[in-house]
């Protein structure tokens, strides 16, 4: 039984050393290779980048905003450049809905001696985004300059909207706050943002702040987060004092919370 492990592991190993040797000589230290690099914040994510990111104007802590630029850090491995490169993207049509005069795309350029340089995309607010989301998928694709570096880097897709959606959390708390109401939401990210409560992480992982709109504590526990439950009790008051319709339809009952 002994000798068939033995065996086992010294085929494992020589699989895995002909895997790793097949890498090293695909790779060219005369290439080039592009591929984005946005990263994961999950620090303990096998994953170092991640492929897609959404965001909503609704959900901005920045008021009055006409408009959004997101920057998606770009890399490159092999060799750098004393002059600027441009690297090639194309937008994956059957998996991207999007108009295209709401976005405007930097040029696809590596700067000269540079590893890592950085796309823009800047979005547009507009009505249409109110009522849908709208989406768009990248791919890098090689080019004279450029291979395309890792295969799971190579394609990046981007979510956007100005629809204020039901977060993942309200499950959790709904005793507290009730079913989801859009105005609901939209005060209590202004009550409860982030810095305001000076509680750690109640694991001791991450230092204060740490909880606020968008990262609500896991579990409604008024012992173990009792300045959220403060700050549940603001937004309350404040339901009381004011009149508030949902989407301001006054022949609907008014808002209140629990």
């Amino acid at each position: 039984m002994k000798k068939i492990y033995f065996i086992l592991i010294t085929m494992s190993t020589l699989i895995l050393s002909c895997s790793k040797n097949d890498a090293i000589q695909s790779f060219d230290d005369n290439t080039s290779y592009v591929y984005f690099a946005y990263p994961n914040t999950v620090t303990n994510a096998v994953e170092k980048y991640i492929d897609s990111i959404t965001y909503s104007f609704a959900l901005d802590e920045s008021l009055g905003l006409t408009s959004k630029t997101i920057a998606i850090p770009i890399k490159i491995a092999g060799q750098s450049s004393s002059k600027d490169r441009n690297y090639e993207v194309s937008v994956v049509s059957d998996l991207s809905d999007y108009d295209p005069a709401l976005l405007q795309i930097s040029s696809y350029t590596i700067h000269a001696n540079k590893f890592t340089d950085t796309l823009f995309i800047t979005i547009k607010r507009d009505a249409a985004l109110s009522t849908k989301e709208q989406v768009i998928v990248l791919d890098i694709v090689p080019n004279t300059e450029f291979k395309v570096g890792h295969q799971q880097n190579r394609r990046f897709k981007i979510v956007y909207s100005d629809v204020l959606i039901q977060p993942k959390w309200w499950t959790t708390w709904q005793r507290y706050f009730g079913p989801f109401q859009k105005e609901v939401f939209q005060k209590w990210m202004q009550i409860y943002y982030l810095g305001v409560d000076p509680s750690p992480d109640l694991n001791g992982v991450y230092p204060a702040p740490y909880y606020y709109w968008n990262n609500m504590p896991s579990n409604a526990m008024v012992t173990w987060y009792p300045v959220t439950f403060f700050y549940i009790d603001v937004l309350k008051q404040y339901f009381i004092e004011n009149i508030v319709y949902p989407n301001g339809d006054n022949t609907k009952d008014r808002i209140l919370l629990p």
